[in-house]
């Protein structure tokens, strides 16, 4: 069953002093402000399923936003992008 959110952990760790650091926290903040934005991947991630009760537990839509976030903004590849996400 996918979720809409769970607590999770920030784009950033917050003691880096880099100014990408501070961009990613920036962005982490807006995502926060507005939780509706997770609603809509949420509706996405589950369009057309017959039943979001059953099936393996993934991702929660609002880690599948930053994860796309940042592949996008770095440019990774997936497999990129899993290398960095699974070194935390």
């Amino acid at each position: 069953m996918r979720k809409k959110n769970q607590k999770h952990m920030p784009l950033m760790p917050y003691d880096i002093e880099h100014p990408r650091a501070k961009e990613l926290d920036r962005i982490g903040k807006i995502l926060d402000s507005i939780p509706t934005i997770a609603d809509m991947v949420l509706q996405d991630l589950t369009h057309g399923v017959k039943d979001c009760n059953t099936g393996a537990e993934g991702m929660n839509a609002e880690q599948v936003l930053r994860a796309a976030i940042l592949k996008q903004t770095e440019g990774f590849s997936y497999e990129g992008l899993a290398f960095h996400i699974l070194k935390f």
